[in-house]
């Protein structure tokens, strides 16, 4: 089973830090990319949840924002779990609020291999790409692409709990963001 893991390595602004609710028809995991820019309007007097899609060609110029893990996750039958966290069981169904932090310049995340496409490498990168919600792992950012991230390390977490001394592999990860196109 895949371990899905994103989180902040340094203190994050309040200003980058929000919420989404997952679309009709879709399940998150931590580590998915989106685009958050329109406020939904599912919920009302809403102005402070965004809605999410996915990243396509015509967007990738644009600030981005990851999912992380936080809150609880649920299990298949819907019921949250008690005790230590499963990080094979973080999913965000429709209709979930979702906290995300938007990809701005010098936030350093740690992402676990199974949360993008690829094998990390130091000194690669990890990027958005069209009608993906996994970041892609390059040798370059594309052209064009705003919320990219490059690899600075590689590293276990330890999962704990019911996993006792298990560890999920990760990408420690700065992002550095060129100039939109």
């Amino acid at each position: 089973m895949s371990n899905k893991l994103a989180r902040p390595m340094v203190a994050v602004p309040d200003y980058l830090v929000g919420t989404i609710i997952v679309p009709d028809g879709v399940t998150l995991y931590p580590g998915d990319i989106v685009l958050a820019n329109t406020y939904s309007t599912a919920i009302s007097k809403n102005y402070s949840v965004f809605d999410a899609t996915k990243p396509l060609t015509a967007t990738l110029g644009e600030q981005m924002a990851i999912v992380i893990n936080d809150g609880f996750e649920q299990l298949s039958d819907g019921r949250r779990p008690a005790g230590q966290p499963d990080y094979t069981k973080y999913e965000f169904i429709a209709g979930d609020v979702v906290t995300i932090i938007f990809l701005a310049p010098k936030l350093r995340f740690e992402v676990s291999y199974d949360a993008v496409t690829g094998t990390p490498v130091v000194g690669k990168f990890m990027y958005p790409t069209n009608d993906a919600y996994l970041l892609t792992v390059g040798v370059s950012i594309p052209a064009g692409t705003f919320s990219a991230m490059k690899v600075l390390a590689l590293k276990d977490f330890r999962l704990g709990g019911q996993f006792g001394g298990e560890f999920a592999s990760t990408a420690v990860a700065i992002v550095e963001n060129p100039t939109p196109a």
